[in-house]
């Protein structure tokens, strides 16, 4: 009886020591800092869709899927505006809002294409800037 009483007692604590051993670390990862606009020593030049984000589609492979078949948006070249804005996929001035910035993210995106982190930077800036088809 004693030796089931000291395996019962070995057991609990066994299992108080994992419960009490685990430690969890949340780190909060988020995008670039959008730029400051008071800020005149480091002026942010505007982003331009079509030289600029629009070729982001084609080199993270965006547009092996969303080509203008069936899967939306179509992410081409000359269509790539028109069908983010008509699908909702952007909100002007807020990139965390924007399903164009957050999905393929590498960051924080579950997409299974992701956008390089340099990519997502200048996706982010363009849609914090107003999000214009320029």
């Amino acid at each position: 009886m004693k030796i089931t009483w000291i395996k019962q007692f070995l057991a609990v604590l066994a299992g108080i020591t994992m419960l009490i051993s685990c430690e969890y670390e949340f780190i909060e990862v988020s995008g670039p800092k959008p730029p400051d606009p008071n800020d005149t020593t480091n002026p942010v030049d505007t982003i331009l869709f079509s030289t600029q984000i629009e070729p982001i589609f084609d080199a993270a492979s965006c547009t092996n899927c969303h080509n203008g078949g069936s899967l939306k948006p179509d992410l081409t070249a000359g269509n790539a505006y028109g069908s983010i804005i008509s699908e909702g996929l952007v909100v002007p001035g807020d990139p965390e809002a924007s399903i164009i910035y957050n999905y393929p993210n590498p960051y924080t995106g579950s997409h299974n294409t992701k956008y390089s982190n340099d990519q997502a930077d200048l996706i982010y800036l363009w849609i914090f800037q107003g999000a214009m088809d320029n």
